[in-house]
C-alpha cells in the first residue's frame, strides 16, 4: 500500500508546489518580463509627435531630433538597445501605449488624471507652463485674460486646448494637428493667438521675429513619459535615467 501511495504523493506534492509558486509570481516579476521583451527585440519603440521643437521636430537631414528625443537615447541606452521612433499625431499617443504599438511615449506630454487613469507615467521631467503667443505687432493682448472673444490656435487632444477652452468661447478655439500649421495662421490673420507649452512656444519664436510670448507662463506643466500600466519596472529604469543629471545637461543644449 505505501509503496502505491508514495508516487501519487509525489505528484500531488507537485502539483500544489506548481500551483502556489504560479501564485506567488508578483507584478514585478511580470515587470521584469517586459523589460526582457524590450532587450530581446533589440530595441526600444518611442512614440512622439513632431513638430513641437525644441522638444520633438525634424532637422534639415530629416532626422527626428530634440530634448524628448535625447532623452528617449539615454533611456535606450541605459537599456542597452538601440532606439526606434515612431512619429504620430498627439492625440493617438496614449492609445498607441495601451494597444502596445510602441513601448513608450515622450512628446511634451502633460501627466493629468485623464492620462492617468489610462497609462503609468515616470517621476516628471521638466516643469513648462502654457504661455500665448500673438504676432509681433499685436499690443493688446497681453494674457490669457485678454483672450475673451478670441480665435485661440491649439494642437488637439494636448493640455493647452482644455486652457484655451476656460478664457474664450469653445468654439473659437481652432485645433491643429501641430503648430506649424498654427503659426502659418497667426500670421494669415486668421487666428488671433497661440496658446502653448513654454518650451515648444521659446522654441516656435526662437527664429521667427514675426511672433512673440506675451507675459508669463499661467500654469504648471508636468511633463511625464507614458508606458503601460503595471509596468513598474520600466518606471524604475526611466525614472533613474531622470534622476541622473541627464535632464540639467539636456535643458542647457535645447533651451
Amino acid at each position: 500500500m505505501h509503496k502505491n501511495f508514495r508516487p501519487w504523493l509525489t505528484v500531488i506534492v507537485l502539483l500544489f508546489a506548481i500551483v502556489f509558486y504560479s501564485g506567488c509570481i508578483s507584478s514585478e516579476d511580470e515587470v521584469d518580463l517586459t523589460i526582457q521583451e524590450i532587450k530581446n527585440s533589440g530595441k526600444l519603440v518611442v512614440g512622439t509627435s513632431t513638430p513641437y521643437g525644441p522638444m520633438e521636430y525634424t532637422d534639415e537631414q530629416g532626422n527626428i531630433v530634440g530634448f524628448d528625443i535625447d532623452l528617449a537615447q539615454e533611456i535606450a541606452s541605459s537599456l542597452d538597445v538601440e532606439l526606434e521612433i515612431k512619429d504620430m499625431d498627439f492625440d493617438l499617443l496614449i492609445d498607441s501605449v495601451v494597444a502596445g504599438d510602441v513601448d513608450i511615449a515622450i512628446a511634451a506630454i502633460t501627466i493629468n488624471l485623464e492620462r492617468s487613469q489610462k497609462v503609468l507615467f515616470s517621476n516628471p521631467y521638466l516643469n513648462a507652463g502654457q504661455v500665448v503667443i500673438v504676432n509681433a505687432s499685436n499690443n493688446d493682448i497681453n494674457s490669457p485674460e485678454d483672450l475673451a472673444n478670441k480665435k485661440v490656435g491649439v494642437q488637439n487632444g494636448t493640455t493647452s486646448q482644455q486652457e484655451a477652452e476656460k478664457y474664450t468661447n469653445v468654439s473659437l478655439v481652432i485645433p491643429f494637428d501641430n503648430y506649424s500649421t498654427a503659426v502659418t495662421q497667426l500670421a494669415d490673420g486668421n487666428i488671433d493667438v497661440i496658446i502653448i507649452d513654454y518650451p515648444a512656444g521659446f522654441g516656435l519664436v526662437k527664429n521667427n521675429e514675426e511672433i512673440k510670448i506675451v507675459g508669463n507662463p499661467f500654469t504648471d506643466e508636468l511633463y511625464g513619459i507614458a508606458m503601460n500600466k503595471g509596468e513598474t519596472g520600466l518606471k524604475d529604469e526611466i525614472d533613474k535615467v531622470i534622476a541622473s543629471g541627464s535632464i540639467d545637461t539636456l535643458k542647457e543644449k535645447w533651451f
